[in-house]
């Protein structure tokens, strides 16, 4: 896990002051979020529009993938989490991990205690694919563990490289039952709603139904890429604020949302 800040807002007076925060990540990523800011004296309300559901994978299986293979790239903290525990009997000495974006990099830092390939800047595949060690493959092995499904250009642009690229898919993502009462309870004030992907705004607007979908669009919108900023204006949505992934960010962020008596 990413190191705890050192600071916290002095003031909770302010926090209580913001829109209230909806998580609509998993529940046990968006969990240990929600009990810091309660901490700090902030309302939040944990809404996950993703289950993550494990996929079993026979060692053999887990063992044929990764045979032979320079690079494993985590694409996403639920990679991490499922991942890493499948291939980390495998990992030799000369096995480069890498990762999309910094606070994916963190946890695999934290789980592996290894160094991590990541960009400085930028938080998707793109950002990833412009760095140099990842610029000449030709007959690498590379396996990127992932959900099941997903954008198929990161492994494209490294077969293009001349890469040999397998998937590990070690787990589903799963829109999980809504609970209605909850989501009503959220929106009877202002709101800041954080969404991780395009995914997680698709399920939670089925989630919704009509009837609180026009509340929703009146709402904040926290998200972490400008992919996911397009999908949030596609459904009407126009108070938008993109950040970097990773816990901090998202805090930072929410903190300098106008406070509710101007909302």
């Amino acid at each position: 896990m990413p190191p705890e800040p050192s600071t916290h807002p002095s003031n909770p007076v302010v926090l209580t002051s913001l829109p209230a925060l909806l998580l609509t990540r998993p529940a046990e990523l968006s969990t240990p979020l929600a009990k810091r800011i309660q901490t700090m004296g902030g309302r939040v309300w944990v809404y996950p529009t993703l289950e993550i559901a494990p996929l079993p994978l026979p060692d053999a299986v887990v063992c044929s993938t990764l045979a032979h293979s320079h690079y494993w790239i985590f694409i996403s903290a639920n990679a991490v989490l499922h991942g890493w525990p499948l291939v980390a009997p495998h990992v030799r000495s000369n096995t480069q991990l890498a990762a999309v974006g910094r606070a994916t990099a963190l946890r695999l830092q934290h789980c592996s205690k290894r160094p991590v390939l990541f960009p400085d800047t930028g938080s998707d595949s793109e950002a990833l694919l412009a760095l140099p060690e990842l610029s000449n493959l030709c007959r690498q092995k590379i396996v990127i563990l992932r959900g099941r499904g997903g954008r198929e250009w990161l492994k494209t642009v490294l077969e293009s490289r001349q890469a040999e690229v397998h998937y590990l898919e070690c787990y589903a993502r799963i829109r999980p039952l809504a609970n209605l009462p909850l989501l009503d309870q959220a929106l009877t004030g202002p709101l800041a709603v954080s969404i991780q992907s395009a995914e997680a705004l698709e399920n939670l607007w089925h989630m919704a139904g009509a009837e609180r979908q026009e509340c929703l669009r009146q709402q904040w919108f926290i998200v972490s890429h400008p992919r996911v900023a397009q999908a949030a204006m596609k459904y009407g949505i126009h108070q938008i604020q993109i950040t970097d992934p990773g816990d901090e960010s998202l805090l930072e962020c929410w903190m300098r949302l106008p406070h509710s008596r101007n909302h």
